[in-house]
């Protein structure tokens, strides 16, 4: 009897022993699992607006709106049509505004614009240049000079560096900006008098009928007046400014109040001796 209660014992501490080794099941619950971190999305770059290499030339610009008349030189009877075209100029010291000779000429009424005034202020030609396709307007108004910032001029550009062209090509309302490169600096004939050549550079920034007159920038300062190119059927990408030196010597020219159409040619005057060639000379 002893035995088989010993016995008994060890088989209930057996199976209690076995009861322990097994885990209680979980409670039931809300067993949702724990979310994991979420990565904060990237952060979205915004890219600066690209900076005005040439400062705000809204407040330099000017769109030239010309009426004129084209005189009928086979027929000199006739009045000639009437004809408005659309260039583009700049102001400069003095509360002058440049532009070419070509803008203005044969021009009956003259307005200028500025960029943000809905206005048209009434121009009058200052000083023309044919020669150098260059001409100076001023205005009468003296609110159309307030705020506006007169431009600048630098040097003759290196090659192969960068221009912006600025104007309004094709009788735009709004300002237009084309960039391009110096690709030659040589003499070439001005088309508008077709019997001067004069110091050119061209530049491969799109000029379209519009843009005469516009400055072409390079740093902040002008480097020369937008005058001349081809037309698509000819070249692409060939277009002509008229550089400082040339626009120097036209403002040289015109501080005595007249233009005298000077030219420089760095020859040096020779005093002749002989009193009879003085003489047949003149």
């Amino acid at each position: 009897m002893r035995r088989l209660a010993i016995f008994s014992i060890s088989l209930l501490l057996a199976i209690d022993a076995r009861a322990q080794q097994k885990s209680p099941p979980e409670p039931p619950g809300d067993q949702t699992p724990t979310p994991s971190p979420v990565a904060p999305p990237p952060a979205v770059i915004v890219a600066a607006p690209p900076a005005r290499p040439n400062g705000p030339i809204q407040k330099s610009l000017v769109r030239i709106t010309a009426t004129e008349v084209e005189p009928d030189y086979r027929a000199p009877w006739n009045s000639g049509g009437i004809q408005r075209g659309i260039g583009a100029g700049f102001v400069i010291e003095g509360n002058r505004i440049m532009t070419n000779a070509h803008v203005v000429s044969n021009s009956r009424y003259l307005t200028v614009e500025r960029d943000g005034d809905p206005n048209k202020y009434p121009a009058t030609v200052l000083f023309v240049a044919h020669d150098c396709d260059l001409a100076l307007l001023k205005v009468a108004s003296a609110d159309f000079f307030k705020n506006m910032v007169p431009l600048t001029f630098g040097g003759i550009p290196a090659l192969e560096s960068t221009v912006s062209a600025y104007g309004y090509p094709l009788g735009g309302e709004r300002m237009s900006v084309t960039t391009g490169i110096v690709s030659r600096i040589d003499f070439q004939l001005y088309t508008h008098s077709s019997i001067d050549q004069h110091l050119a550079i061209q530049i491969s920034a799109q000029i379209n009928p519009g843009n005469s007159g516009g400055p072409v920038m390079q740093d902040a300062k002008v480097v020369g007046v937008a005058f001349q190119g081809y037309s698509g059927d000819v070249a692409q990408g060939v277009a002509y400014m008229i550089p400082t030196p040339v626009i120097r010597r036209f403002l040289k020219d015109v501080e005595d109040g007249h233009y005298d159409r000077y030219v420089d040619l760095g020859l040096t005057p020779i005093k002749l001796q002989n009193p009879a060639q003085r003489h047949f000379l003149g």
